[in-house]
């Protein structure tokens, strides 16, 4: 649910962006009314067809941006999803008085719950998201060639799926990046709202179930629906002093490795560009 890697920049839709920000406030509003003890069933399928959504835009901008470089690739998703995430789990074990579980940390291992309460509820799909990344390279091959690719990629799918069945969530990755090649525009999702919610999605995503099971606790559940705006202002700020440095970090990562023959490439130099370390060793 964040943005695309390597040749994004220039590939992006805003009616996407738009999209993920309708999305996260629905995930929003189900976590909101649940906590105030209304449990609504319309939009807890909604939610759930909201977080599948989500897996589905990946695929597609992430496909759109891809350059074939998977090994940057990966360092990009790395530095773009980890420190939002990071922060947002240890906060979580804060907010829930839970022991901190260090392998979680790198999504290790790979989603279970173990029956344990989750510390930030919305992070299972982030969990997810990150392993799925491993398979980019096999989602762009089977999307981007004849319909025996295709078939090939849903047969392998479903075979694996049989051994592991998390991998079943390969298949929306999959349509994402099957539907990559068209363009998508909306007047609607292209607005301001709509595309300042999308600026802050994956914020907002991570953050606002700690903002209400913080209020829930301390102040108990008639506050909790009050508490909407605060989640809103708590993901803005997430967003600008954690995850834009990090989005900035990654850009700078995409511009250095293009500028650098194969096997030059020094990581410390993205962070120099992007303000966050004085000076740049030498190479």
């Amino acid at each position: 649910m964040s943005e695309g890697s390597a040749n994004s920049d220039f590939s992006r839709l805003p009616a996407l962006d738009g999209l993920r920000g309708v999305l996260a406030t629905i995930v929003l509003v189900k976590h909101a009314t649940e906590e105030a003890g209304w449990h609504l069933h319309p939009l807890h399928y909604a939610s759930q067809g909201a977080v599948l959504l989500f897996f589905v835009l990946s695929g597609n901008v992430l496909t759109r941006g891809w350059n074939g470089d998977f090994a940057t690739f990966l360092l990009r998703r790395f530095v773009r999803l980890w420190p939002v995430y990071a922060v947002t789990l240890a906060v979580g074990y804060v907010v829930t008085a839970q022991t901190p579980h260090i392998g979680l940390f790198f999504w290790l291992p790979v989603y279970v719950l173990d029956g344990r309460p989750p510390v930030n509820l919305p992070a299972w799909s982030l969990h997810l998201e990150a392993w799925a990344m491993l398979g980019m390279p096999f989602f762009v091959w089977a999307a981007g060639g004849p319909a025996r690719r295709l078939a090939v990629g849903l047969a392998t799918l479903l075979i694996v799926s049989l051994v592991q069945p998390l991998f079943m969530f390969g298949y929306f990755f999959l349509a994402g990046a099957c539907v990559a090649k068209w363009n998508f525009r909306n007047r609607l999702l292209e607005s301001f709202i709509p595309q300042w919610l999308g600026k802050i999605s994956y914020s907002l995503y991570l953050t606002h179930w700690l903002v209400l099971t913080a209020v829930l606790r301390h102040l108990g559940p008639h506050w909790v629906l009050a508490a909407i705006p605060l989640t809103l202002v708590v993901g803005w700020l997430t967003w600008r002093f954690i995850e834009l440095p990090s989005i900035r970090v990654s850009r700078a990562i995409a511009k250095a490795r293009m500028r650098k023959p194969e096997g030059q490439f020094d990581v410390a130099r993205p962070l120099h560009r992007a303000g966050l370390i004085r000076s740049t060793p030498p190479i």
